[in-house]
Order: structure tokens, then sequence, then C-alpha cells
């Protein structure tokens, strides 16, 4: 499997192409935040009465937080886009006559998403931090890094999993070209990166509630603003303090009732589990029919 994944990546670097359009996603949504979205972010934060020399720090680690999670679910494309032509040209029977199991065969895609996933929110992840680091003099202990740089890693794992099932019902490399365009844009809104998760319907919040991305975006930010949001709300009584979590997407809620950071980590274990269990299935079923 090691050769496989070790090609699967050859194939991305080898197109300069590829690492242009993992990042364009997260530079669109990165200059629609300066250009429009921060500001009305920041004052959104003041008219809900929550008036802080933290407010603009407040607002930008839940920004990047949002991002560091887009980053990592439109990274993978490019990666699974290579399956999709492998599958459309026939090149993956090739790899039917090495002795590795089918299910190894596409898991080697999973492999080499995450792998591609994990390097780009990395090298993002430490450009925020020096970036806090020199702009705020917000500076975050190694322990405190670890945190949420292991929910990047279980989020990028989600988003491999997530593209790879996807891809395993798509026929043809333009089908999911389209797909990809579609994903870059919708995944701003349900991340709540373009507009805060409070600001939607109920309805809509709770459908955006049970997509495994919005967990680890909630957990990310529940971890990177929880130092702030103590400061920003240390004098306002503790019965508005849900107002700041649930409007900006910091403590998920379904129907009113907000999950734990404990209860959305356990969620987004079993989300895992489920998604490989979905996946297995769904190689079950494609090498049944092919």
């Amino acid at each position: 499997m090691r050769t496989l994944v070790y090609r699967h990546l050859k194939l991305f670097w080898k197109s300069p192409a590829n690492i242009v359009l993992s990042l364009l996603s997260s530079l669109v949504i990165l200059s629609l935040y300066f250009l429009f979205i921060r500001d009305f972010t920041i004052k959104a934060v003041s008219d809900y009465g929550f008036i802080s020399s933290y407010n603009n720090l407040f607002v930008d680690r839940l920004m990047t937080s949002g991002l560091l999670i887009v980053i990592g679910a439109t990274s993978v494309l490019s990666i699974i886009f290579i399956f999709v032509k492998d599958c459309s040209s026939g090149i993956i029977k090739d790899f039917f006559v090495t002795p590795l199991s089918y299910i190894k065969i596409i898991y080697s895609y999973f492999f080499a998403s995450f792998i591609v996933s994990m390097l780009m929110t990395s090298l993002v992840f430490i450009g925020i931090e020096l970036f806090f680091s020199f702009y705020y003099q917000y500076y975050s202990s190694l322990d405190i890094l670890l945190q949420p740089f292991f929910v990047i890693v279980l989020s990028n794992i989600i988003s491999s999993l997530l593209i790879l099932i996807i891809a395993l019902g798509i026929n043809n490399f333009v089908s999911f070209s389209t797909f990809e365009t579609l994903y870059g844009v919708v995944i701003g809104f349900f991340t709540g990166v373009y507009i805060p998760i409070g600001y939607y319907p109920n309805i809509i919040k709770n459908i955006f509630f049970y997509f495994p991305l919005c967990q680890t975006t909630g957990l990310l930010r529940r971890i990177q603003t929880f130092n702030i949001t103590e400061k920003i709300l240390i004098n306002y009584p503790s019965n508005i303090h849900n107002v700041l979590y649930k409007t900006f997407g910091i403590k998920l809620a379904f129907n009113n009732n907000i999950i734990t950071g404990y209860g959305q980590l356990k969620m987004i274990f079993i989300i895992i589990i489920l998604l490989n269990l979905i996946l297995i299935f769904s190689i079950y079923i494609k090498r049944h029919h092919r």
C-alpha cells in the first residue's frame, strides 16, 4: 500500500495546479473575510452588547478556526480527483494484479489525501499562530497548541473519508469536477465561515448540526477562543454568555440544547467510525459491480 500512497502523492505534487486549486477556496474565503465579513462580524459582536478590547482578536480567532477546517476539507479534493480519473481511465484495474486487496487499494487514496490535507493545514496553522504572535502578541503554549492540532487531525480524517465515499458513487471526472466546484462554495456556509451559525433559522442550524465538519469547526472554535471569551465575558452576567457562544458557533446547539465539548468529541469519533463502515460497505458494493 505504501507504494500506491507514494504514487498518488507523486502525481499530486507533479502538477503545481493541484496545490493552487487545493488552496483556492480557502484563499477566496480569506479574501471575502477581510473585504466584507470581518468588519461585519466585529460589529455584530458589539451589537449583541459585548464591548471589549478583545473583540478583534476574538473574531480573527473565530475566522481562522473555520479557515483551517475549510483548508483540510478542500485540499483532499485533488487527491480524490486522481482516484476518479484512475477509475474513469481504467488505470485502477492495473492495481488489481498486485497482492493488495481491493479495500487496501481504495484506502491508499484515503491515506494520500489525509497526508496532503495535514501538510496544507499544518503549514497554514503555523502561519496563523505566527500571525497572532506578531500582530496581537498573543502566544499559545505547546500543550494548548496540541489541542487544536488534534481536532484538525480528526477533521482531516473525516474530510478524506467523506469525499472518498462520494467519489465512489461518481462515475466520471466531469461529474466530480462539478461536485468539486459546488463543494468549495458551500463548505463556507456549512461551517459558519461566511455567516455566523447563529444567524441561520433553527431548522437550518439543526441540519448543519449533523454535518460532520460543522462539529469539528465548533470544537476548534471552542478551543481557540476559550481564553478570549473568558476575558470578553468577565463583566457580563452568566445568563447571557450563551448568546455569544451560540450566535457565533463556539458552542453548537441542537433544538436550543447546547452540546458539551466532550459530547462533540464523542460525536466526532462516532462519525469517523460510521464513515469507515460506510466506506467499507461502498467498496464492497463497487467491487461486486465492477
